[in-house]
């Protein structure tokens, strides 16, 4: 299966210019780490919601807004680069949810989320679905809100959404964003001093008895939010049934800028409004709250009749005017307007879910509005120096003082003096986390693995566990990065301000704790902690593995998933040197030491053995221990996974050249085409430290396998993707039909397997012009060869719909691009020809084809299936796969230890089935330094004749040839035919 598609169609562009703000913005979140960036906001969707449509509506809005996808990486060299995310970073999350207020705890968990940069781009969208409702919820880091305001977003979901295309007009920096804030008070002096804490980090925090101890925690870093309704009779006794926008905001702001003044015992306030409060939504980031405002200085002498003049004609006119100075407080008011003021859709409607906020929030804002029976609503956020509750009492005074109290009769908040808050009580959102676990040999691994970072980012190998971080040259930016390598690397976590107090990796290891619901090789990968209950070495199979297995146990586990791979070496190799370095790799991919054991109930586990009882199980032979012994019986070996590894490596000796022949016998379970180049790089390493005497040194540990199983069963499967699939394929032609006279074939009830194939070896000129080809249309060689092959059997047959099936990586995560172990998906692919004129467009079409389906590629083939109404392992989505085996890297040498090289060069295995009608294995080969292009083309010889095949292969080479000519991208398809 080809496993190097992602890779290849993940290569990034060169570096993209950073802006002022976004360089600013990146450093104020590295130095400030506990700092919530991200702006979130929550609509609730009614109507006919078709979450598939949905879902893609999001990604092509993402995709049209290319500075929502870029990653921000700080290299060696001490470079912030803005780099666009590979194709298989998704921005959009679907999640289920047991009901709206879990859906809302969600939101905030994301909010408050560390933003690791390098990996993360600044914006994503939640989807998010109840029992009873869906949630959608975009979150915006402030790296990136200079081009997305929440406005621009609804448009351009409403303009997708209904198929109109996505006004590029505001793909630029939005006029008037300003940098994020450090303080959102302009003045020195806040509303209302009796109600703020006098230090957020020490406050007391007050209990609500029967909410979680977590729950708590989280509250102390929340601005909450308060709202009131007013009845239809105090609505109309409040404006006098003059109900109309600017009317309720004038009466509302008026009256807050004078309640605050007379709780808060100030003289004046600065009111801010904004300038054209219909325009824009309440919900507004850090970035955007200040854009489009105007201001004006309210007295509380003067009458509220005024005040409200005087707010009513700052917001006609929009005048400028002198503010005082920095000792008067300043408090906001804006307009609630509804999501669909800027979200017209048929179908479906937005209704707004006022959410409480991680991001930092001035003390007080206020925002006023109309529901939909014309009565006053008010919600008042509180920020988070705010006293907790505080928000909700002035919400209540200020909705009474409205309507009937007398600002004489308020209580004179300012003459409180505030209570100290207890010292020493940490109210940050690691408080509840489990301390590491204080065995000496966990201590001592986490305490190698902060050494190894310290030492690779500060260029400082010398450096020892009790050297001071700083003193060789470490600071914040190079700190961030070290943070963030040991929770990707490690699933080892360090706040920042720790690291800055405790600057060894001896004492900062004290301070570190282990995350994730899973186990870690860390340090040196000598190591393997758990943070989970349970056996540390047994894991649920991958998703992909399990579809595996079901096929495996329905043809009785036999051979059907042997990878039969063959080595011929055209030099001598030392087989006891080949030993030790695969028992190096055996050893560091636990992958390969891993038995698979099925339950009375038919459940499967995987149980990794220890890498010190790898010596009870026999997997390697050299020549001598295999006379007699022939290749293909070996190939043909029966694995017992519960009992014996899932790799043979068996030395032979051909009997036509003398040579050294490698059977090299894998189980599919256990590795995918991508793991066996991973697999082909390291052993030339290990082989050539071996054959020099020494143990190799690896520079990393790569994450085990069973990490990414057990991750997968944790989150389960992914509906978002699974719709993704069943829409692009349903109702979709499953066989192929080619050719009508089928007088030649076996009959209809034959369904054997038995096939043939032949060879399609490509010259040298038609290989270099397929890649110029793919060169000029941006695309891949595979895309190239897909769309080749593609349109020559629809030449044959006259086709117009084709579905084809290949396989992906399902290497979803980076931090799974260094494992070996069973990833790779089938997935399938539709080709509607009459879309398409030309073989350039065929070529584009397929490239995004392809990259835009790699994040929903963690879905097994068998599971579209039965969501189609299909039966996995009879019935199949495809008749046609294609596979690409990329620089194939079973053609090769090892390192000898004089420094000569140990040749080999793959054996093709013998093709006697074929469980489709056509499979093309597409085979680029670099053989010192030439590179070149076969095609494998296998068949079933029930469907097919001679005489077929020799039409299929005829129209293959033609079509190849004939894209290999230059200008030809711009030759139409019904051109590409034998000529």
């Amino acid at each position: 299966m080809n496993t190097h598609i992602l890779a290849e169609e993940a290569v990034r562009d060169a570096s993209y210019s950073l802006t002022r703000h976004q360089e600013t913005t990146w450093l104020a979140q590295q130095q400030n780490g506990d700092r919530v960036f991200r702006h979130a906001t929550a609509y609730r969707i009614e109507g006919d919601v078709d979450i598939a449509r949905i879902v893609q509506t999001l990604d092509h809005v993402i995709k049209a807004q290319p500075e929502l996808r870029m990653l921000y990486v700080f290299t060696e060299e001490g470079d912030l680069q803005k780099l666009p995310a590979p194709a298989s970073v998704t921005s959009v999350d679907l999640r289920h949810a047991q009901c709206e207020a879990d859906a809302i705890a969600m939101i905030l968990d994301h909010q408050a989320a560390p933003w690791i940069s390098e990996s993360e781009p600044p914006f994503k969208v939640l989807v998010l679905l109840c029992p009873d409702n869906v949630l959608l919820a975009p979150l915006v880091h402030s790296v990136v809100a200079e081009y997305f305001a929440p406005e621009t977003f609804l448009r351009a979901f409403a303009d997708a959404f209904n198929g109109r295309s996505i006004d590029g007009s505001e793909n630029g920096p939005i006029s008037g964003a300003g940098e994020v804030a450090t303080d959102f008070f302009a003045s020195e002096t806040p509303p209302i001093p009796a109600l703020r804490k006098t230090d957020l980090e020490q406050s007391v925090s007050v209990s609500c008895f029967g909410i979680a101890g977590n729950e708590r925690t989280q509250a102390t870093s929340l601005a909450h939010r308060y709202g009131v309704t007013f009845s239809t009779r105090l609505s109309r006794v409040l404006t006098g049934h003059n109900t109309g926008a600017s009317s309720v905001l004038s009466i509302v702001a008026a009256g807050f800028a004078r309640f605050v003044c007379a709780v808060g015992g100030h003289e004046q306030v600065v009111l801010r409004l904004p300038a054209s409060p219909f325009e824009r939504l309440c919900d507004q980031s850090q970035v955007h709250a200040g854009r489009d405002m105007t201001a004006t200085v309210i007295s509380s002498r003067i009458t509220p009749d005024e005040a409200i003049t005087l707010v009513h004609n700052k917001l006609s006119r929009k005048t400028l005017e002198e503010l005082p100075g920095g000792d008067t407080p300043d408090v906001t008011v804006r307009w609630i307007s509804g999501p669909n003021a800027f979200f017209e859709a048929k179908d479906i409607r937005l209704v707004r879910l006022p959410l409480p906020t991680s991001e930092p929030r001035p003390d007080l804002e206020l925002a006023a509005g109309l529901d939909t029976n014309g009565n006053i609503v008010l919600e008042l956020t509180a920020g988070q120096h705010m006293n907790s509750g505080a928000g909700a009492v002035l919400l209540e005074r200020f909705a009474a003082y409205l309507t009937d109290a007398k600002a004489e009769e308020l209580p004179l908040l300012h003459r409180v003096t505030p209570v100290a808050a207890a010292a020493n009580h940490d109210t940050t959102r690691h408080e509840h986390r489990p301390p590491v676990a204080d065995q000496g040999t966990e201590t001592s691994a986490i305490e190698t693995a902060i050494l190894t970072e310290f030492r690779e980012a500060l260029s400082a190998p010398q450096l020892s566990a009790e050297d001071d971080f700083f003193d060789f040259g470490g600071h914040s930016l190079v700190a961030t990065r070290i943070i963030g390598r040991l929770l990707h690397n490690h699933g080892i976590e360090v706040r920042f301000n720790d690291l800055f107090s405790n600057p060894t990796a001896a004492t900062l290891a004290c301070h570190a704790w282990i995350v994730d619901d899973g186990k870690k090789a860390i340090g040196d990968g000598s190591v393997e902690l758990s943070t989970a209950s349970g056996s540390m070495f047994v894991s649920p199979l991958g998703h992909a593995q399990m579809s595996l297995w079901k096929i495996y146990s329905a043809f009785d586990y036999s051979e059907i998933f042997n990878l039969p791979f063959a080595l011929d070496f055209l030099d001598t190799v030392d087989e006891t040197v080949f030993e030790q370095a695969f028992f190096d790799i055996i050893e560091r991919h636990s992958a390969l030491r891993t038995l698979f054991v099925e339950d009375g109930n038919g459940e499967v586990r995987q149980k990794v053995v220890p890498a010190h009882e790898i010596g009870d199980y026999k997997w390697f032979w050299t020549s001598s221990d295999s006379l007699g012994v022939e290749r293909n019986s070996e190939a043909g070996h029966r694995f017992d996974l519960a009992s014996e590894l899932p790799v043979r490596l068996r030395f032979l000796t051909d009997p036509c050249t003398g040579r050294q022949v490698l059977s090299f016998l894998f189980h599919h379970i256990a590795l995918d085409e991508w793991s066996v180049n991973l697999l082909m790089d390291e052993l030339a390493e290990a082989y050539g430290a071996r054959a020099s005497g020494t143990a190799p040194v690896w520079d990393d540990q790569p994450v085990p396998f069973h990490e990414f199983a057990r991750k997968q069963a944790a989150s389960g499967v992914n509906q978002q993707h699974l719709a993704y699939w069943t829409g692009m394929l349903r109702n979709a032609p499953k066989t192929l039909e080619l050719f009508k006279d089928k007088a030649a074939l076996e009959t209809p009830s034959d369904q054997s397997a038995a096939g043939g194939w032949v060879e399609i070896k490509l010259e040298n000129s038609v290989s270099e012009g397929l890649y110029a080809l793919a060169k000029d249309n941006g695309a891949s060689l595979f895309n190239v060869v897909y769309g080749a092959i593609a349109v020559s059997l629809k030449s044959i047959g006259g086709l117009s719909d084709l579905v084809i099936g290949t396989s992906a990586s399902g290497r979803t995560d980076p931090a799974f691009f260094d494992t070996i172990g069973y990833f790779t998906t089938v997935v399938a692919h539709r080709l509607r020809f009459a879309e398409l004129s030309t073989a350039g467009d065929l070529i584009r079409h397929v490239r995004d084809l392809i990259n835009g389906s790699l994040p929903y590629t963690d879905i097994p083939i068998d599971l579209i299936e039965a969501e189609l109404g299909m039966t996995p392992g009879r019935d199949h989505l495809f008749d046609v796969f294609i596979q690409i085996h990329a620089q194939n890297k079973l053609n090769g040498s090892l390192p000898g230890p004089d420094g000569s090289k140990i040749a080999f060069r793959q054996v093709d295995p013998d093709k006697h089935d074929s469980h489709l009608g056509l499979q093309f294995e597409v085979m680029e080969e670099v053989i010192d330094g030439d590179r070149s292009i076969r095609i494998l083309m296998s068949y079933q010889t029930r469907r097919f004749t001679p005489d077929q095949v020799s039409i299929v292969r005829e129209t293959l080479t033609a079509v190849f040839s004939q894209l290999s000519n230059s200008g030809a991208s711009g030759k139409t398809l019904a051109d590409l035919r034998v000529a």
